[in-house]
């Protein structure tokens, strides 16, 4: 039993000694860790080093002297058996004694003022360590990947899986790779060639692709991708895209993409995209986009969208033009197109259909219809909203009655007119029918309308064929009575084009005439021939009054 427990004891003394150089251990190489990452040392010359109390040694401080029990159980082995028990003891007791006073002192200087620093020195060093295999975590993740990197410079593939490359070319970096069929490495820093593909694992590309039938990046491209069939970069792409296919980015675009088929661009365009069938950007585009078919920016647009089918854009700065439809929810510029649309427009809308929500600019076409205009409508029909939309009744020489409809902006409308004069004394039944355009000048309530009318005259009905035009420029002024009603009169001058000479409508006295003069005899104006026709100028001008 003596030697179990000097055993036992023996083994507590080197497990203390162990644990408490493992720990000293520790906590320099955690103190180097932390000065190296710039950490603020733990010791210093006013602070004392207190080591916390390994677990060891506290259990076998607490743990009870193991003398009483070897006492009564020695007793019976005599004298010799006592002795040893004794001296094992007491070798015990003076290692216990030297532990509690080692433990007392630290306790001592604890309750100087250096238990404080203790708990902070355990948690510095902790993270720092912690700090330490974060920090190691990345480096050795980055130095495995530059070692799992194989540089072969040139590279010759006949069949996939069969090259110059080996059979494994997932970890491959070249700069020249050519195959028969294609081509595949993780990285191309260079030039890569095949007569079907090209294959660029998540090194990326920087250099050029060039193949018959499709070019893919797993990653960012820098540099040129050039086919007959479709390029492919899962990345960011910076250089240019050529293709009769296709040519798509998942990533930003800064640069070019040219293709039959069709360019796309996951996120932002800074460039220029030129396809036949469809141009597409996810993100903001700072640039141009031409196509045959579709443009489409899903993002702010600034620059120019041209095409044969409809542009779309979100927000547009810049300039739409198409053969067919352009859209933009809010414009800060023009559009040219057969049809325009867009909700907030600040600049000019150019073609035969112009639709918007709010105008603040111009309308130029032949249909124009605005929810809201600050600015101007010209065109043959003009619904805006505060502009005008006005019925108006007067009597002229030319017509005893006639209804006429005003529409357009602010400053500018266009004018349709019907007219009747039904036969009194000499004067025959007449139909006038006509339409013009004229500038609306308010003053307060007052105000002047200039216009120009040309209308056509009719003695059975308003339909039947005519050989005269009546042009009228006529002068108005009115007075703005109340919200929905004004009185107006004015001048004109008139002047009448007659393609027939017999019947000059005399009884009108309208002047100016000019009327058809026949130059030579029938046959020069015979089927399949030239006829030429000459206008002569009879009579002087009379201006008339009207209200």
């Amino acid at each position: 039993m003596n030697r179990k427990v000097s055993v036992c004891a023996g083994m507590m003394v080197a497990a203390v000694a162990f644990s408490a150089s493992a720990s000293a251990s520790a906590a320099e190489r955690a103190a180097d860790v932390a000065s190296a990452r710039g950490a603020p040392p733990v010791e210093g010359p006013d602070t004392a080093r207190v080591l916390a109390t390994p677990p060891l040694v506290a259990a076998s401080v607490e743990m009870p002297a193991p003398r009483a029990s070897t006492e009564g159980k020695a007793a019976p082995h005599g004298e010799a058996s006592t002795t040893a028990a004794d001296g094992a003891a007491g070798t015990s007791s003076a290692q216990a004694s030297q532990v509690k006073a080692a433990t007392a002192e630290a306790r001592t200087d604890s309750a100087d003022g250096a238990s404080a620093a203790k708990p902070v020195a355990v948690a510095v060093a902790s993270e720092a360590v912690r700090a330490a295999r974060d920090d190691a975590a990345p480096a050795e993740t980055k130095s495995e990947a530059a070692v799992d990197e194989v540089h072969i410079p040139f590279s010759l593939t006949l069949v996939p899986g069969l090259s110059t490359s080996g059979f494994h070319t997932g970890n491959v970096v070249n700069n020249v790779s050519i195959g028969l069929v294609s081509t595949h490495a993780r990285r191309v820093d260079g030039v890569a060639m095949a007569i079907a593909g090209n294959w660029v694992g998540a090194g990326g590309m920087r250099g050029a692709q060039l193949s018959v039938g499709a070019n893919v990046s797993n990653a960012d491209l820098l540099g040129l991708q050039s086919t007959v069939g479709v390029n492919v970069v899962r990345g960011n792409a910076e250089g240019a895209q050529l293709a009769v296919g296709g040519n798509i980015a998942s990533g930003a675009v800064n640069g070019a993409q040219l293709g039959v088929g069709a360019n796309v661009a996951g996120q932002r365009l800074m460039g220029a995209q030129f396809g036949v069938g469809a141009n597409v950007s996810g993100g903001f585009v700072r640039g141009v986009q031409m196509a045959v078919g579709v443009n489409v920016a899903g993002g702010p647009m600034t620059g120019l969208q041209a095409s044969a089918g409809a542009n779309v854009a979100g927000e547009m700065s810049g300039l739409q033009m198409s053969s067919g439809v352009s859209y933009a929810r809010q414009l800060s510029g023009g559009q040219l197109s057969i049809i325009n649309v867009g909700g907030e427009v600040d600049g000019a809308q150019v073609g035969i259909v112009n639709i918007a929500g709010k105008v603040s600019g111009a309308q130029v076409g032949l249909l124009n219809v605005a929810g809201h205009s600050e600015g101007e409508a010209v065109g043959l029909l003009s619904f805006v909203g505060g502009g005008q939309a006005n019925l108006a009744v007067w009597s002229s020489d030319v017509a005893l009655a006639n209804v006429g409809v005003k529409l357009g902006g602010r400053h500018v409308y266009s004018l349709f007119t019907v007219g009747y004069s039904p036969s009194i004394d000499q004067d025959r039944r007449r139909y006038v029918m006509g339409a013009g355009l004229g500038g609306h000048i308010p003053a307060g309530r007052f105000f002047v309308d200039v216009d120009l009318v040309g209308s056509t005259l009719h003695e059975k009905n308003l339909f039947e064929d005519t050989h005269h035009v009546l042009g009228q420029l006529r002068l108005m002024a009115g007075w703005q009575v109340a919200r929905h009603f004004a009185v107006f009169g004015g001048v004109s001058a008139n002047t009448l084009v007659s393609w027939d000479g017999r019947d000059a409508w005399r009884e009108l006295g309208i002047g100016p005439e000019w009327k058809q003069v026949s130059e030579g005899a029938a046959p020069s104006c015979a089927p399949g021939r030239g006829c030429s026709r000459v206008y002569r100028f009879e009579g002087a001008p009379h201006v008339h009054a009207w209200g």
